[in-house]
């Protein structure tokens, strides 16, 4: 069987059994076609592949080769554990005898600490946008990220019957990151915006079919590389030295939630993350803003 067609099948598995996200399905694909270069210039059988080969891609792919730039550390971690997940299908599927990554460690990463703006900030940011139709679509993302700490993918892939209004206000994330279901609850700032948003959003060009919370210009759902254009075109009018990334507002939920006093553990139930490790990245700046302000004692 051809390289490309065991990547078919191990995409198959992904989408149909393991029930991954486009997403992520996509990042692992992407990863292969790496793998898949370095296989092509050492003329090398991916059904042969022995430890001292994958040890040989790691390091090429770590010097820029395979790919249009020179990998961090966290992308060569990811992209051997692609490859490991790859030959461990095969290997589960009969089609290699063994798996040639074991034994091989991870490179040592260093866990960046999330950037976050202020509560402030936030707010105005959000009372920037103008009272038009898409102001007020864009100025609901935006809260939405905020508020509920959720993800692009995730507000993008929201459906109207996954927010309740009326009593115990909260949105619900159906298989986020990981396929992990989870419920948010919406305080009073969030509600308020999104219940003006959907009140305009009927003069969206929506097909009656079509209940996705967030819709572009031609009543399409709205797509996830649309948000960070509409973001910085924003941002610039506030802020015009900053640069904001979407995935801001979900640290800032994060970062300002610790702050003022919430437990990881409700953090991590709230981000939807599986590992408390994960949400712990969160305290390291909190940690390191007590030293600042201890700092401030200093002659």
């Amino acid at each position: 069987m051809k390289f490309n067609e065991s990547v078919e099948r191990f995409k198959e598995n992904m989408e149909f059994v393991r029930n991954m996200s486009s997403n992520t399905i996509g990042a692992y694909l992407s990863d292969l076609r790496h793998f898949e270069r370095f296989l092509n210039s050492h003329d090398i059988d991916y059904t042969t592949v022995k430890r001292r080969d994958i040890e040989l891609f790691v390091k090429e792919y770590s010097q820029g080769k395979y790919s249009k730039k020179r990998p961090s550390a966290t992308t060569v971690a990811r992209n051997l554990s692609t490859i490991r997940s790859f030959y461990t299908f095969l290997y589960i599927s009969g089609m290699v005898g063994k798996v040639p990554t074991e034994l091989i460690k991870n490179p040592k990463t260093r866990r960046r600490i999330p950037d976050y703006i202020s509560h402030d900030e936030v707010m105005e940011i959000l009372s920037s946008f103008k009272e038009t139709n898409l102001g007020k679509r864009n100025r609901a993302v935006v809260a939405t990220m905020y508020f509920c700490g959720l993800r692009v993918s995730e507000v993008c892939k929201l459906r109207l019957g996954d927010l309740r209004l009326g009593s115990s206000p909260a949105v619900r994330v159906m298989s986020g990151k990981g396929n992990r279901d989870r419920e948010v609850p919406m305080n009073d700032q969030v509600l308020t915006i999104l219940k003006d948003y959907l009140s305009i959003r009927k003069d969206f060009p929506v097909d009656e079919y079509e209940d996705h919370v967030f819709v572009g210009s031609r009543g399409e759902p709205m797509a996830r590389n649309v948000i960070p254009k509409v973001l910085n075109t924003q941002v610039k009018l506030v802020y015009p030295d900053k640069r904001i990334h979407p995935h801001l507002f979900r640290h800032s939920f994060a970062t300002q939630l610790l702050q003022k006093g919430a437990s990881i553990k409700t953090v991590q139930e709230l981000l939807g993350h599986a590992n408390l490790a994960t949400t712990s990245i969160y305290l390291h700046i909190t940690d390191k803003e007590k030293r600042a302000a201890v700092q401030l004692l200093s002659d």
